[in-house]
């Protein structure tokens, strides 16, 4: 059997699939982060650098696609660039 290639559409949509898969997993990092007790906002930092990076890699590769990005991920994202004091980009 061949190894996948870029060439083949499933190689590329389990690529999307893991990005997304990221995305869930940095999600359910920030709730259980957000439960610590009160005096321990810093655990949160990382879970949110996570999740912000695992945002714009999907939203990325949704661009790069051409594909729309869902309004929760696009919002999300844009919460999140905030939050940490990014620039944001208007395009996304």
């Amino acid at each position: 059997m061949a190894p996948l290639s870029e060439a083949d559409h499933s190689y590329g949509f389990d690529h999307l699939m893991d990005l997304f898969q990221e995305v869930l997993s940095a999600r359910a990092a920030m709730t259980v982060a957000r439960r610590a007790p009160l005096g321990r906002s810093r655990l949160v930092d990382a879970p949110r650098t996570r999740l912000l990076l695992a945002l714009e890699a999907y939203t990325a590769e949704l661009n790069a696609r051409n594909l729309p990005v869902p309004y929760g991920i696009r919002d999300d994202l844009r919460i999140q660039r905030r939050i940490l004091g990014r620039v944001t980009d208007p395009s996304s």
